[in-house]
């Protein structure tokens, strides 16, 4: 019978981090290290739930994900108080329009039309 090779979690670790990279296949990694195909698709797995000394790949994405979130929040607040201004700055400027125009053209000297008997 064949014994097993028992591999460190850093090891399997290592392994699986130069397969996610992509710079070479999972066939040349396997042929490199002597493993079966298999195997290093159930490494996968076990590093994506993070039992090989590392966070899970779930974790790490909701924490990527709560980042994304923040800069969204910040970038809509400063927005917000952007818009808060720009009406602020309208509705003062139109204050002031019709002020000029009150002052102008005063409301009793402005004709409904028509002809005066």
């Amino acid at each position: 019978m064949k014994k097993y090779k028992i591999r460190s979690k850093q090891f399997k670790r290592q392994v699986v981090e130069e397969a996610l990279t992509g710079l070479s296949t999972n066939a040349a990694i396997c042929r490199k290290y002597n493993i079966a195909y298999n195997l290093l698709g159930r490494w996968k797995k076990q590093y994506a739930k993070g039992k090989l000394n590392n966070k899970a790949l779930a974790e790490i994405g909701s924490q990527e994900r709560i980042k994304e979130l923040e800069r969204m929040i910040g970038q809509l607040t400063m927005d917000n108080a952007f818009l808060k201004k720009a009406l602020k700055h309208a509705l003062s400027q139109q204050e002031q329009s019709e002020d000029l125009l009150e002052t102008t053209y005063p409301v009793s000297e402005i004709s409904e039309g028509g002809v005066e008997c």
